[in-house]
């Protein structure tokens, strides 16, 4: 066996790999999956290194090695994250989404494959492009890498003698570049117990730091984006050395996430006394809830949950003991392991705060757990999951606590209610804390709206908590005065009329779906979905958090109008409402639904007028569209932009270009086709006679006849007509049920069958034939070139349209009206919003100097 490859020359080879394995047959790949793992991947051969492959194909490449490696056990996986709503155990889906994020989340393959060891162990921990287990299997099973890290045991410690020497490594930022009161006041306190090196991940005022200079023995001020363990890297590495640090018997850990209540004095002589190897004010575990400590009737033993995770092999880090990096202390036995030393100089900037939780607060927990040295903590044994962010923290205090989270009040994760009496629970248990300053503080930093929301949390007459009710007609418009909107929030409705994720509007979310910088608020209907990527939240319009979600949009996509598609009275004032349904100038008719996907019904002329008051720009695709979008009443100097139609990407672009969901449910699809021709039928407010289609369908066995229901239909299809409004015609067993998506089917369909000019015109430059059944009245405002067919006349229609294909005529109405289409449309709009409110020269320099990376 040749010595293993270095992590460059692995890359590289894998990169050569993913286009033989996409370019051969299945049974050829499962050959060359089995050959690499056997014997490694092969060496690229002259000319084969290029550009990188394509991710989706790099993703393909990855699930086949995973599901081979007999590392990924698909039924533990689906058991093991809940969170990701799965139903079913079948299918490759767990390994796409492993593939996919899963690995990034720390969600592990199988018990016995600990990714953050193995990356840390053999890979390089600041890079993330290379999957532990792809690598395992093809290179480090051969070579006998260890998947899981080393249990070892070390001799008991031992208290300190005396009073220790004790460096303190302090994390900061200020979102508006100052060194808070309440920061100087905990530093002054904290000065008497430790040298303080103080760092703040941003850049402070000018004289700022003179604040604190009697408190710290260093202090800087560097905009580094690492969060706080970078912060803690940095100094130990570059600013402050491990030579100075060695000079000390301890070295801790704090940031400014807190507002010191009491003194210190408490803290530090009860764990100057205590035997460990470190320690932290409290530790949580997500396993031992409320409900279980009501029936424990007491803290679990950190000891025996120390003991626990040293025997427990985990299928998701969020499953370990968690310590709070807030307030940590390192002892010497620590400080002199290498590998405690190597993780901390190694941190390196993650996709989300998340992943700095998993990886550095839980990863160095289990490190230090696994390799022995022993933990303590201020709090006696392990109270209810998060007791900092509970009403505990107000009791803990009366036991000495020194500390409270200033995310507790403003978030309430746990919704605990009168959190606005807060500074008389404080004032209970330590009269003479400084509350004045820290509200102060609050005030400044937290965002107002998640105050509003926190503090609105009452105690019902039984003692629960009672959640504010969703904001009415009349308060919502001050609500919107005073919260702020963000450019950089994106709203993504769903399409009212279908409850689903559809059309432009998707298609500008899957642009920006993995692209961080962009907060992406799906506002879900009553049907939930099953969307992922960076930086995204799932969100239901009509609740609570939607509403407030809504408030702080910059951005909202239409497809219907902003009222009809987000049933709030949002004030184009504060946030931009951007139409993407009606690109070619004509509108579906006008058919509406509550917001949920449950309920047709025709929009009034009120309603119409109120949707186009209220849009802000349209993007359009062609000259009649940019013309009937300047005829909107109240839209921007520049609101109209001639950029295409996104929804026409999700048509043409090549099925490889496209998102992983959209290519599972096209694969789907055509296993229920089963190599026949699909004809859709898409009625609108027409009514079908459902007789003579069933005859036709009934008498062309060869053909699938697939409608989605409007109005015109009735409440169930008979067979064999395909109803693309059920669940489980197309989905995927192991997530949430859905309807087939439109533009899934369009993909598949021979014929398109509509009640819809607008639709016609989208479905043309599929050059694909067509049978209108627009009324005579809106085919002709529309211009459509096609002759209306009667209901009772599809059949013949369908037979002509089946074998004589397409009009020429009508292709090129449509085509006309898409002349800016091209299957680039969205990410145009992409660029066109963004250069609305960043710098766009310094921003399209960056763009393609990481293009040329």
């Amino acid at each position: 066996m040749t010595g293993m490859l270095d992590l460059a020359e692995f890359s590289s080879r894998w990169r050569a790999f993913v286009p033989r394995w996409v370019a051969a047959s299945d049974e050829e790949r499962t050959r060359l999956v089995a050959e690499a793992m056997a014997h490694g991947l092969p060496a690229v051969e002259e000319g084969e290194a290029g550009e990188a492959p394509d991710r989706d194909a790099v993703l393909a490449a990855e699930v086949a090695v995973i599901r081979a490696s007999g590392e990924f056990d698909e039924f533990g996986y689906m058991w093991h994250n809940p969170d990701l709503r799965w139903h079913l155990c079948t299918g490759p889906e767990q390994a796409i989404h492993f593939a996919e994020r899963g690995w990034h989340e720390m969600r592990h393959p199988s018990p016995g494959f600990d990714l953050w060891h193995y990356t840390n162990a053999h890979l390089d921990p600041e890079d993330d492009e290379v999957n532990p287990v792809v690598h395992h299997a093809l290179e480090g099973r051969r070579h006998g890498l260890a998947t899981l890290p080393e249990v070892q045991e070390l001799p008991a410690p031992t208290a300190p003698e005396g009073t220790p020497r004790r460096v303190c490594l302090f994390a900061a930022f200020d979102v508006d570049g100052i060194v808070d009161p309440t920061v100087v006041s905990y530093l002054a306190d904290l000065s008497r117990f430790a040298d303080i090196y103080y760092l703040a991940d941003c850049e402070l005022e000018d004289g700022e730091l003179d604040k604190i200079a009697p408190y710290t023995k260093g202090a800087w001020a560097i905009r580094h984006g690492r969060y706080d363990f970078g912060s803690y890297s940095m100094l130990a590495t570059d600013l402050v050395g491990w030579d100075v640090i060695d000079q000390y018997d301890e070295m801790m850990l704090a940031n400014d996430s807190c507002w010191l209540v009491q003194p210190l004095d408490t803290v530090f002589a009860k764990m100057d006394a205590t035997a460990c190897d470190w320690w932290g004010l409290q530790a949580t575990y997500e396993d031992f809830g409320i409900k279980d400590y009501e029936a424990l009737g007491r803290p679990l033993s950190l000891d025996d949950v120390e003991e626990q995770m040293r025997q427990q092999d985990l299928w998701r880090y969020s499953d370990f003991i968690h310590v709070g990096s807030y307030f940590l202390v390192y002892r010497r036995r620590v400080l002199q392991d290498p590998e405690f030393r190597r993780r901390l100089e190694t941190v390196a900037k993650q996709r989300d705060k998340t992943a700095i939780i998993l990886k550095y607060e839980i990863g160095f927990s289990r490190h230090l757990i696994l390799g022995g040295f022993h933990l303590a903590t201020f709090v006696d044994g392990i109270l209810p999951y998060h007791p900092v962010y509970r009403a505990s923290a107000f009791d803990l205090m009366a036991e000495g606590f020194p500390l409270l989270k200033r995310q507790f009040l403003y978030e309430n994760p746990f919704s605990a209610p009168d959190l606005r009496l807060w500074k008389q629970r404080v004032l209970e248990h330590v009269p003479d804390a400084d509350v004045d300053a820290m509200e102060s503080n609050l005030r400044r930093i937290a965002p107002a709206w998640s105050l509003h929301r926190s503090f609105a949390i009452r105690s019902g007459p039984d003692g629960t908590a009672v959640l504010p009710e969703p904001l009415g007609s009349e308060t919502f418009p001050d609500e919107d005065r005073w919260v702020p909107s963000f450019d950089h929030w994106w709203g993504f409705p769903v399409d009212p009329r279908t409850g689903l994720l559809s059309g432009a509007v998707r298609a500008v979310f899957d642009a920006v779906r993995d692209d961080p910088s962009v907060k992406k608020i799906v506002l879900e209907g009553s049907r939930p979905l099953d969307v992922s990527g960076q930086n995204v939240v799932r969100i239901a319009t009509e609740s609570p958090p939607g509403q407030m979600y809504g408030l702080r949009m910059g951005t909202i996509f239409t497809t219907v109008g902003p009222r009809s598609d987000v049933n709030h009275p949002l004030s184009p004032r504060h946030h931009r409402f951007l139409q993407l349904g009606r690109a070619t100038g004509l509108a579906s008719p006008d058919v509406g639904l509550d917001g949920s996907g449950d309920t047709w019904g025709l929009r009034d002329a009120s309603a119409l007028e109120l949707d186009d008051a209220l849009t802000r720009v349209v993007v359009v695709s062609g000259t009649p569209g940019a013309e009937a979008a300047a005829r909107l009443p109240r839209l921007d100097d520049d609101g109209v932009w001639a950029l295409g139609s996104p929804r026409i990407d999700l048509l043409v672009a090549d099925e490889g270009d496209l998102a992983p969901a959209h290519r599972g449910e096209l694969d789907r699809l055509r296993r229920v086709l089963a190599g026949r021709r699909l004809v859709v039928v898409e009625p609108w407010d027409t009514t079908l006679d459902l007789d003579a289609l069933v005859a036709w369908a009934s008498a062309h066995p060869d053909v699938a006849v697939a409608v989605r229901p409007g109005t015109g239909t009735g409440a169930s299809l008979p067979e064999p007509l395909l109803d693309l409004s059920d669940e489980t015609l197309v989905s995927d067993p192991a997530k949430t049920p859905l309807p087939v998506h439109p533009e899934t089917a369009w993909r598949s369909a021979d014929v398109l069958v509509s009640g819809s000019a607008a639709d016609l015109a989208d479905w043309a430059v599929l050059g694909r034939p067509a049978v209108s059944i627009v009324t005579d009245e809106r085919a002709r405002d529309a211009g459509l070139p096609l002759r209306s067919t009667g209901v009772r006349d599809l059949g013949p229609a369908l037979d002509a349209a089946l074998e004589a294909g397409p009009d020429d005529a009508y292709v090129s109405w449509g085509r006309g009206l898409h002349s800016a289409s091209d299957g680039h449309a969205a990410e145009r709009v992409v660029l066109a919003l963004k250069a609305t409110y960043l710098p766009v020269d310094e921003w399209l320099a960056e763009e393609a100097s990481a293009g040329a990376d």
